[in-house]
């Protein structure tokens, strides 16, 4: 059999520039979530490799030349060119954005704290879907609600991601998906991925693969680059105009606990989580906008964007963590994490490594946190109007 490359794009229509632009979202002062709209279909552009037979002619001179050379077999080099070598994969570990980025300056042991804690703690413990009071572990063990993460290579086929909901930033006209590529299987259809080489990561939100015409679509996506400081442009502090899309602020890098930076013993930034009571349509830095549901006036329902840690000075050592979880919980120490989503559990994404193709590799499990409840001896709630980076929102 012969290894032979060939090329097939389909349609790309007219030129959408004017269509395709960030999510249509609220304002950069409003204080309320993202409005959805509609978008129009595109088929993919792709290269495929295909099976087929050389053809005799080509045969039959390569047997020439071997008889002519005197050779006694068939010189295969001749018949297939050698392979190029594989370009080197990717660090799985990185560390996205710039390191004195929001996302990646460590809370000093000092971090002002919110006046409101207690209550805030309280009812992240005891409102509705609070989960037990803790923060669970989604996607380790056999279920699916972890998100994939991906790291294209430079010959991963392109495609023109269809929106299906939210208008798309401009690299979805264009991006590169692994072949084996599927989102999560479960409500969210979620998934990362890396372009190191273009110098983003994207996280998609309803992604969909069609095999009858190879096609990608989705309803949300947001692209960030990763020598930015990972803020979104409408934050109005973000230094690449080019990080936008429909998640609200946040990032496909740390949307979900990486399995690779787990291994690697360091996860160095902070960490999104979601949370089962449902949380204020406030919303503040770095979010810019927000999926909460409350209806109310307690004081203590907090907004998105809302920061908590592990406090500094709880031993976790002493807590008999597993190793995993004892890395997770390191990092929940030393940068915390912030209210990014509502609704289901009170929850802290994995990386989805069955998606992938790897199998379930997670060892920790579910409830492997819950000997740290949201309690004021246990956690943090970071002041609304500090900035670690060193450039605090209201000082």
């Amino acid at each position: 059999m012969f290894l032979a490359e060939t090329d097939e794009k389909g349609s790309m229509g007219q030129d959408e520039t004017n269509r395709i632009q960030d999510g249509a979202e609220p304002g950069p002062t409003s204080s309320r979530g993202d409005a959805r709209s509609g978008g129009l279909g595109s088929k993919a552009r792709r290269t495929v490799k295909v099976l087929s037979h050389p053809p005799l002619s080509y045969l039959a001179g390569a047997v020439a030349v071997a008889l002519v050379t005197g050779a006694a077999s068939l010189n295969l080099d001749r018949v297939v060119p050698p392979a190029q070598a594989p370009p080197p994969a990717p660090d799985r570990a990185m560390r996205a954005f710039s390191p004195d980025s929001w996302w990646n300056t460590p809370l000093p042991a000092d971090a002002p704290t919110q006046p409101r804690a207690t209550g805030i703690l309280h009812y992240l413990r005891t409102g509705p879907e609070n989960g037990n009071g803790c923060l669970k572990l989604a996607g380790v063990g056999e279920s699916h609600w972890g998100n994939p993460i991906y790291w294209v290579k430079p010959t991963d086929p392109e495609y023109e991601v269809d929106q299906t909901g939210h208008h798309l930033p401009r690299e979805l006209r264009s991006l590169r998906i692994p072949v084996s590529a599927r989102p999560s299987a479960n409500n969210d259809g979620t998934m990362t991925i890396y372009d190191v080489e273009k110098g983003y990561v994207a996280a998609l939100t309803d992604a969909q693969y069609a095999a009858e015409d190879d096609s990608w679509s989705a309803t949300g996506a947001t692209v960030t680059y990763l020598d930015s400081n990972g803020l979104h442009k409408r934050t109005g502090r973000s230094d690449n105009p080019h990080n936008k899309g429909t998640h609200r602020g946040n990032n496909g890098a740390t949307m979900a606990v990486s399995w690779d930076q787990v291994q690697a013993g360091e996860i160095p930034h902070v960490l999104k989580i979601a949370s089962g009571p449902p949380v204020s349509p406030d919303y503040i830095f770095p979010m810019v906008g927000s999926d909460g549901q409350y209806k109310g006036s307690d004081p203590d329902v907090p907004p998105e964007g809302l920061r908590l840690r592990i406090k500094p000075s709880v031993d976790l050592q002493s807590l008999g963590l597993d190793e995993e979880a004892l890395v997770i919980a390191t990092a929940l120490q030393r940068y915390g994490a912030y209210i990014g989503d509502s609704g289901g559990r009170t929850a802290l994404k994995v990386e989805n490594t069955w998606a992938e193709g790897r199998g379930h590799l997670w060892r920790t499990e579910r409830d492997a946190l819950c000997v740290l409840p949201f309690k004021e001896r246990f956690w943090d709630v970071v002041s609304e109007t500090y900035d670690p980076s060193g450039d605090a929102t209201g000082q």
